[in-house]
């Protein structure tokens, strides 16, 4: 059925809004005559387009020439003039950590699986984090680092700290582009440079700047692959459990809650997958409650079920590990998020002994052994988890999932891959893996698409002086652009 010729105009509207502001923002930071104007303009080109996947994924031209005019600003004195590097050492840079969520939780697994194969292991933060976050950090890290001031001087301080370390390891978020040229200065000086794409689905910086990139699941690789610049690819994994794990003693507990675990964007209905509307079908069918640990009632989406389903759907907001754990004790069974999946919690529900349900077996991301639990649509997936809830068998091998996890994303198995790539050693993807991922790389692009909204950059604005942002609010007055997209960026300019 085609489009309507008002959704053809607002797409159209939508897409060149986003090139007319990214062309513009890129070409501010390409003609910026003071290099921190430069990475301001440059998070801001970043982050419109990690906010907006639209399909877009690197921009390799665009940091090599702010590295070609800025290097000299990164090592004033030139790479003979870094410290020396320490045999062993790894430092991991990171961009900021929280007290919950995968990628945090993905960078202390990583350093505790480094522990015991290198001499030591520093991390370097380039903007501020709380103070609960730093210290759930793991003791295996011997220094923590968190550097301040103007942009330029942070990307500067990084090339001088994170050359004493052998080995560099990126966290970095997609528009942190002061770590990605300061990645680029190490690679340069002779340092090992890796990677962790652990946001593949979006836009990011960096790729092109280290040696390897560490690859999460089969859609990033293939992503990475066709349509991002990236001189080496390793497969890593997102470490589920200890190799020597040992699967919880469960109850056939069919009373629990029904859980699913979650960033809120997470769970945002876009087009026919909606988590709102799951629940609307699946409620009447059982006596179970819901619980959904990451949304609030914050989100309006959530209204209309929490009105029809009074105290049915307990919304949790962000929990940190051990609510997690005890989540897991007690519920019934767990769902996978959507439209955007649980790439590390889904894993971690199904190790943690419970029965588990999720939607996209087309359109799978292989990211996990766990995509093969996935069902073709959602009335698929109401029939069988209504069937178990109320009696019947789980239908799925999962047993042969939970085997297939310890193997391939034990906490052992995803250090020795890394491992291997930090000493030069590729090995090819594991071809489970890859055979189960059938996503296409613009499913997310397909979803913003159907969200039929831009958004425009936030708080980044601040750091440019008061002036500066006055010349941009008069001269953006002029782009052809909507009058809604103007109107945000009139505000945001000015106030952030």
């Amino acid at each position: 059925m085609s489009a309507s010729p008002d959704q053809t105009t607002d797409k159209d509207t939508q897409k060149h809004d986003l090139d007319v502001l990214s062309s513009t923002l890129r070409e501010q930071a390409l003609g910026a005559r003071r290099f921190c104007d430069a990475l301001i303009f440059g998070r801001l080109y970043g982050r419109l387009h990690w906010d907006n996947i639209s399909g877009f994924f690197g921009d390799d031209a665009f940091e090599q020439a702010l590295f070609d005019r800025w290097q000299e600003k990164l090592m004033p004195e030139g790479a003979e003039q870094l410290p020396l590097a320490e045999p062993g050492h790894w430092c991991h840079i990171a961009t900021r950590i929280y007290p919950a969520g995968g990628h945090t939780r993905l960078l202390r697994t990583l350093v505790e699986g480094a522990k015991g194969n290198v001499s030591q292991q520093t991390l370097l933060l380039t903007q501020r984090s709380s103070r609960e976050a730093i210290g759930k950090l793991p003791k295996a890290l011997d220094a923590v680092g968190e550097l301040n001031g103007s942009p330029e001087r942070i990307a500067r301080r990084l090339c001088q700290e994170a050359a004493r370390a052998e080995v560099v390891l990126m966290h970095n978020h997609p528009d942190d582009i002061g770590a990605a040229l300061a990645a680029r200065c190490l690679r340069a000086a002779g340092r090992r440079v890796l990677f962790v794409n652990h946001a593949d689905h979006v836009f990011s910086f960096g790729p092109g700047a280290a040696d390897v990139v560490l690859e999460i699941c089969a859609t990033g690789w293939r992503t990475t692959e066709n349509r991002r610049t990236a001189h080496a690819q390793q497969f890593m994994g997102i470490p589920a459990v200890r190799s020597d794990h040992q699967m919880p003693t469960t109850t056939d507990n069919r009373s629990g809650p029904i859980l699913s675990i979650g960033g809120p964007g997470k769970f945002a209905p876009i087009g026919d997958l909606s988590f709102p509307d799951f629940l609307d079908r699946i409620l009447p069918l059982v006596s179970n409650d819901v619980m959904l640990i990451g949304p609030s009632e914050k989100d309006p989406w959530w209204e209309p079920i929490l009105t029809k389903y009074p105290g049915r759907v307990r919304l949790c907001g962000v929990q940190p590990a051990e609510r997690l754990r005890a989540a897991f004790a007690t519920s019934s069974c767990y769902v996978d998020s959507f439209p955007l999946d649980g790439g590390s919690v889904f894993p971690e529900a199904v190790m943690a002994g419970l029965p588990a349900f999720a939607l996209n077996q087309g359109a799978a991301p292989g990211v996990s052994p766990t995509d093969v639990l996935r069902q073709p649509d959602m009335t698929s997936m109401v029939q069988d988890l209504a069937a178990f809830l109320n009696g019947a068998d789980y239908l799925y091998d999962i047993a042969t999932v939970r085997q297939d996890i310890v193997s391939l994303l034990s906490v052992e198995a995803v250090a020795e891959r890394v491992r291997s790539a930090a000493e030069g050693d590729i090995l090819p993807p594991p071809n489970s893996l890859m055979r189960l991922g059938n996503r296409s790389s613009d499913y997310n692009a397909e979803r913003w698409v159907a969200a039929g909204k831009m958004h425009v950059p936030k708080r980044i604005w601040r750091g440019l002086s008061l002036m500066r942002r006055l010349r941009l609010r008069y001269d953006f007055g002029a782009l052809p652009v909507s009058a809604a997209v103007k109107s945000q960026l009139k505000k945001r300019v000015l106030l952030g």
